[in-house]
């Protein structure tokens, strides 16, 4: 299932501090539902997925090679 935008930003957004929280506040949701909203996205396997893709995307052009 594709992302919508809202939730790519939320991978995007993840990768900065790893705060599933603060990521799902700057992608634009409320503060009071944060948590929660961020908590179900992290239970998404096209979520978990993207953020993954993200991180190697990252890594690669970083050129970290971990062994």
């Amino acid at each position: 299932m594709a992302l919508n935008a809202k939730q790519d930003m939320f991978c995007r957004e993840y990768l900065i501090d790893l705060n599933a929280t603060q990521a799902a506040i700057r992608a634009g949701d409320s503060a009071k539902t944060a948590n929660r909203t961020a908590s179900e996205n992290m239970s998404k396997s096209d979520i978990q997925s993207r953020i993954a893709e993200l991180k190697a995307q990252s890594n690669d052009l970083v050129g970290i090679n971990a062994r």
